[in-house]
């Protein structure tokens, strides 16, 4: 089974990377094309590479689709004669929907596979939605739950929930970034070592997750254990709720899901 990968920025070279430390996929079966730093890739994972699009279609079983929404139609032109019915397209950008590739490579026999992945796979702590059109056949299923299972978090869900998805998990690590680093500025404010206070909030995210996966408890419970009664942390949770933190995050990824879904639109009328 080879997988080749068109376009490798940050999102594309997390996948590789989680693919790559599954062990399922032998290096010399990995291919990327990538104009802007594809040898350096393939010189940094050991991988193939290959200068144009078509030849990654050519030679490989899957591919990975991993260029920016805005180019992807452009990209499914330069390739879309040689997608035949054996090879699987993997796509992983927001707003671009299953039949949107389907009608862009005029072949209704292609196997599409939509996936939202997020940067954590880069450390294999990352989470990947994926759904299937009707032509992926139950083995190839199979394969694909394997293999996303062994690189992240994977759930197989309905693509109507897709921006969802985005909002949750896709975006979110930007979210998670901001907040690390607004709370080591604070602790820096007060005189901490950079260093130190990106170590302690680092961790702190990292343990918070973990806690909150296996105690099975609601994070209302768990942030309430923090809060002792007149203590210091209900005061800034205090403030926080004063300050509209809820409604912002609410906000911020309700925006998130808005813009997929007009890019899910714009996708389909192409």
């Amino acid at each position: 089974m080879k997988i080749g990968f068109i376009g490798c920025g940050n999102m594309g070279e997390a996948f590789l990377k989680g693919i790559i430390n599954s062990e399922l996929v032998e290096l010399g079966d990995l291919y990327v094309c990538d104009k802007l730093k594809g040898e350096e890739i393939a010189q940094k994972y050991n991988i193939n590479w290959y200068e144009k699009e078509v030849t990654i279609v050519e030679e490989c079983d899957i591919i990975f689709l991993a260029v920016k929404p805005n180019v992807y139609f452009d990209v499914i032109n330069k390739i879309k004669d040689s997608v035949n019915s054996s090879k699987i397209i993997v796509t992983m950008a927001p707003g671009i929907t299953l039949e949107s590739v389907l009608d862009a490579i005029d072949n209704r026999n292609s196997k599409i596979v939509r996936t939202m992945p997020n940067l954590p796979l880069m450390v294999q702590e990352g989470c990947i939605a994926y759904a299937f059109n009707e032509n992926v056949e139950n083995n190839e299923k199979e394969f694909f739950k394997e293999l996303f299972e062994k690189i992240g978090v994977a759930i197989e869900t309905k693509e109507e929930l897709f921006d969802a998805v985005i909002g949750a998990s896709g975006s979110s690590p930007a979210f998670m970034f901001m907040f690390i680093e607004a709370l080591a500025d604070a602790a820096v404010y007060e005189g901490l070592p950079r260093s130190d206070a990106y170590k302690l909030v680092g961790q702190t995210l990292i343990g918070c997750g973990k806690l909150f996966l296996e105690s099975g408890k609601h994070p209302g419970e768990l942030k309430d254990s923090v809060c002792s009664p007149g203590g210091t942390t209900i005061v800034g949770v205090r403030y926080l709720e004063e300050a509209g933190f809820r409604g912002a995050v609410i906000r911020a990824v309700t925006k998130t899901i808005k813009k997929s879904k007009e890019m899910s639109k714009d996708s389909n009328s192409n």
